[in-house]
């Protein structure tokens, strides 16, 4: 890829409204831009507005007011032109479940243009690549949820268009089939393929992406790479440890600025055991969304591994 090449935007949004019938306001005055090959993120939590801004981006969804380019198509007035350069893996979809798994992604080939025999080769290609290959012959109708995720993303492989809009690719995917999705995301990243999804693992963003934005109530309230969303976050290290005294045995987690405050904190306090680490992209999220980290399961785990 050239450096023009890069420099060149795949996505341009400016000022994105959606409000449906009903008053709700799905997406307020969004401005987003994603480079040719570069990676986004978008985090939020639930009814922040993913699912409604992607679907504008996707042209699922016609925005109230406001603009989307993809690679400079317009994709509010050609709305087929800028479909045909995407792939989508959708947070719901339907399948064909008489068809094999083969058949399935051979079919979907042809409806994206491809001739018998590529429809054929990129269909196998897909199914190793996605460790489908001993459900190759079996009806997606018995297959699981988990493995007709993975044909949903395999649909939106076909093609090789130059760009991937995956809302919640990996949902209800076992942690084995999860990290191997993951593999093959990143290996078509990294040639060059431009991906922007949205998702609720954290280190799902932190492995796929470049930059990550947050979304809360319908705009995207920071933005940047992982390395100036941490920058950003005045608590630079956590202090996850088991209390001493009365309340043994129950986690907690201190913020602090700098490495010696945190220091400062193990000497003076009872603590029976801790860990000292910079602040994590889960820490920063709660940051961003209003919400306030606390100890929890995921820390009373980091003590028993």
């Amino acid at each position: 890829m050239t450096a023009s090449q890069k420099n060149e935007l795949a996505v341009c949004v400016r000022n994105l409204f959606k409000r449906y019938r009903n008053g709700t306001q799905a997406t307020s005055g969004i401005d987003f831009d994603v480079r040719r090959g570069e990676a986004v993120a978008i985090l939020g939590p639930n009814g922040a507005g993913k699912t409604s801004f992607l679907r504008q981006l996707t042209t699922e969804l016609k925005p109230t007011s406001g603009s989307v380019n993809i690679f400079g198509v317009d994709a509010v007035k050609d709305a087929n032109k800028a479909k045909a350069l995407m792939g989508i893996t959708p947070q719901e979809a339907g399948v064909f479940e008489t068809l094999t798994v083969s058949e399935h992604l051979e079919l979907f080939g042809k409806f994206k243009g491809l001739d018998r025999r590529s429809a054929r080769f990129q269909a196998a290609e897909i199914i190793k690549d996605l460790e489908l290959e001993n459900e190759t012959t079996q009806r997606v109708g018995q297959l699981s949820g988990g493995q007709r995720r993975r044909i949903l993303i395999g649909l939106a492989l076909l093609g090789k268009p130059p760009l991937l809009i995956l809302d919640e690719p990996t949902t209800g995917l076992d942690p084995i089939s999860r990290r191997a999705v993951w593999r093959l995301l990143k290996r078509i990243i990294d040639s060059g393929t431009t991906v922007v999804l949205s998702t609720h693992y954290l280190e799902e963003a932190e492995f796929l992406s470049d930059r990550i934005a947050f979304i809360k109530s319908g705009k995207i309230i920071a933005d940047g790479t992982l390395l100036e969303l941490r920058a950003g976050f005045p608590n630079k290290y956590r202090v996850n440890y088991l209390n001493g005294g009365a309340q043994i045995g129950i986690p907690h987690a201190e913020f602090f600025p700098d490495f010696a405050a945190a220091q400062n904190f193990i000497k003076t306090n009872v603590i029976d055991e801790y860990q000292l680490s910079t602040s994590s992209l889960e820490d920063v999220y709660f940051s961003v969304v209003g919400e306030q980290p606390e100890a929890n399961e995921t820390d009373r785990n980091q003590f028993e591994q």
